[in-house]
């Protein structure tokens, strides 16, 4: 997967219980005659379906089954033609259950989201309780691999900036997900339950990538934390998480729209990835003048120690016709990233997958052959391209201390008779600082 880093800035478990996500169809039919969409008191009681059938055929008979919560229902009957009453046991949980009730006749059918409210108070049992105002979503599709929709949702107390980046002074609780395809924009109701790797397994927060921000006034005192464990009910128009951070539990809510932006590379939204929104197919998106440093002096990189070094390839991610690699050298202390961490985006001069990226590269906002992509901030506040990070000290939730991204010069990769690889980079930021780098060690395929 390519790499790509939310720039978080102006300036730049109690259980859930939930399950299914389905839509209501519009039959010919078999009509859907009261709400699709119900609260239901925790205290439990009973609510009614109603329903009509324009033709009725012989033989055939209305059937109804409980998709989700099953434990949420007493009992479902029908008391007269074209009515079907849900009756519901009191909710002594402190979570909202979601229920969904399919109903269907022969061919058609269509289903009802019931919300029962929580019954348990949750005085006491969280150590931070937050209330979202804004949901800022990105729905990629399968852009970052197949079988799961993949969306990056952002609950916060402000909202995000046009070109998708965090305001200063605030909180934003990013949270990863994979869903089932469906090719919607609209984050689809369920329980997400966490994963600490990555995975294309669905209703999966994806834990590598879901982190807390709090944001400070610039850059240096933003604060990043990941989360431990976590849990998401999604219903109608309604988020709520429950994680862990740090040992402390977290309550987040969510009341509103769960539009998501559509961002998949084909989609004529994504100007960063090949699409054309005039800028003459050109792959940045014509975003040159993004490119972002916060450095004030030269930088040398070194990787002594304890350090990972790992090349992806990313077919022809740039549309060259080329073979696209990312190469992403980092420090590590303890198992914790720190310190200088660089990413190379590579367009070799040929079309193997077997990490063929040895060869001399200038740096560059053109796509072409052995060239690395200079870095940028695409629509979406990401830095794409090459780029130097540096980590807090000592630990990968601490945030960013500096960033710059690449904008000219030249890397080279060379491969040693011992199956290692040297690698020197001299390049400049955008603020003229020189970041060079003279590393000898092992690149594992990612």
């Amino acid at each position: 997967m390519k790499r790509i880093f939310s720039i978080a800035l102006v300036a730049l478990v109690a259980l859930f219980t939930a399950c299914g996500n389905e839509e209501v169809i519009d039959n010919a039919n078999f009509k859907l005659t009261s709400d699709n969409k119900m609260d239901v008191d925790a205290n439990g009681e009973s609510k009614v379906i109603t329903y009509t059938i324009q033709k009725p055929v012989a033989g055939v008979s209305v059937e109804t089954e409980v998709k989700s919560c099953p434990e949420a229902v007493k009992a479902i009957t029908t008391p007269a033609d074209g009515v079907i009453l849900v009756e519901f046991d009191a909710n002594t949980t402190s979570s909202t259950r979601i229920v969904i009730v399919h109903v269907s006749y022969g061919s058609e059918s269509f289903d009802v989201v019931f919300s029962q409210k929580s019954g348990g108070s949750i005085s006491g049992q969280f150590d931070e309780v937050f209330e979202g105002t804004y949901l800022n979503g990105y729905y990629y599709g399968e852009d970052y691999g197949e079988g799961a929709d993949l969306y990056l949702l952002h609950i916060s107390d402000k909202p995000m900036n046009n070109a998708g980046q965090l305001y200063s002074n605030a909180t934003y609780y990013r949270v990863y997900v994979n869903a089932p395809l469906g090719n919607a924009s609209v984050l689809p109701n369920g329980t997400y339950t966490f994963s600490a790797t990555d995975t294309l397994q669905t209703y999966v927060i994806v834990g590598t990538y879901s982190k807390l921000y709090l944001t400070g006034t610039d850059d240096t005192n933003t604060k990043m934390f990941s989360y431990t464990d976590a849990k998401m009910i999604v219903g109608p128009e309604k988020v709520e998480l429950e994680l862990t951070i740090e040992g402390k539990r977290h309550k987040v809510t969510y009341n509103g729209s769960l539009e998501c932006m559509d961002a998949r590379e084909n989609s004529g939204n994504n100007d960063d990835n090949g699409g054309d929104s005039g800028n003459n197919n050109n792959p940045t998106g014509g975003q040159d003048g993004e490119a972002k440093s916060t450095l004030t002096a030269d930088r040398h990189v070194t990787f002594d120690g304890e350090h990972r070094a790992k090349w992806g390839y990313e077919g022809d991610y740039w549309k060259t016709g080329y073979s696209n690699y990312t190469v992403f050298i980092m420090n590590k202390s303890n198992g914790y990233v720190y310190g200088d961490t660089l990413q190379f985006d590579l367009i070799t001069d040929n079309t193997s997958k077997d990490g063929d990226f040895d060869g001399k590269y200038t740096i560059s906002n053109t796509p072409g052959k052995m060239v690395m992509m200079a870095g940028f901030t695409n629509n979406y506040a990401q830095a794409v391209g090459s780029w130097l990070l540096e980590y807090g000290s000592g630990s990968d939730m601490a945030g960013f201390a500096n960033y710059a991204m690449l904008k000219s010069g030249t890397a080279e990769f060379i491969k040693n008779s011992d199956g290692t690889h040297t690698v020197k980079l001299n390049a400049y930021d955008c603020l003229g600082n020189n970041i060079t780098c003279n590393w000898t060690g092992v690149i594992e395929k990612d």
